[in-house]
């Protein structure tokens, strides 16, 4: 069976360094970043990354599984356990809030944005979300841009959703990829004149 998106897009954001490795290849705003392999290479990537930070394993986790803090150099139980596998750490960002765009491209090329909009989550998973976000009209600006961007770049066919953290500065740094209708998307169900959904399909077909 061939999808019509293609398996590539699934390669680079089924793994988080990845898909972080990508972004910062392609000049998109991303947290500093290392990747680990055992205790020696998360030894390195401390001393290089900083801390506080968190540890994530590359594949597998979601909503906060998969992944713990580090507030200092020191290596707890909690990260050695998660070192049977690859993994990457990553600087923890003191942000203002969080947002997410939903991106879609056509086979034709044409990009579409839906409204920027803002998350709130309880114990890492999502609970609220607010469109359109409450931000600065800059910073709308500033993420369809990357969306755009990110959408080009992954010559994208189909729908994206993007995860950004707002830092204090109203800056944007690129939290996390999701190829395909994400949940901070199904507000288009109601919101909107094409949903997530329709979209995806009309991008693909």
């Amino acid at each position: 069976c061939k999808l019509p998106q293609g398996t590539a897009l699934l390669h680079i954001t089924g793994d988080r360094l990845n898909e972080k490795q990508f972004l910062h290849d392609h000049g998109i705003p991303v947290t500093s970043f290392a990747p680990v392999t055992d205790l020696q290479s998360l030894n390195y990537a401390l001393n290089r990354v900083g801390t506080p930070a968190i540890l994530k394993t590359a594949a597998g986790g979601y909503d906060g599984h998969g992944q713990t803090d580090l507030d200092t150099a020191v290596v707890t139980k909690a990260a050695s356990a998660l070192l049977t596998q690859p993994c990457i750490l990553e600087a923890r960002q003191k942000f203002r809030t969080e947002v997410s765009m939903m991106v879609t491209r056509s086979a034709a090329g044409v990009v579409t944005t839906f409204p920027l909009v803002e998350n709130q989550h309880q114990h890492h998973i999502l609970h609220t979300t607010i469109a359109p976000a409450n931000v600065q009209p800059s910073v709308h600006s500033a993420a369809r841009k990357i969306a755009v961007s990110i959408a080009e770049s992954l010559e994208l066919r189909g729908v994206l959703g993007i995860e950004f953290f707002v830092l204090p500065d109203d800056t944007l740094l690129v939290n996390e990829l999701a190829p395909r209708p994400h949940n901070s998307g199904h507000y288009t169900i109601e919101a909107c004149n094409i949903s997530q959904f329709e979209a995806h399909i009309r991008s693909i077909c």
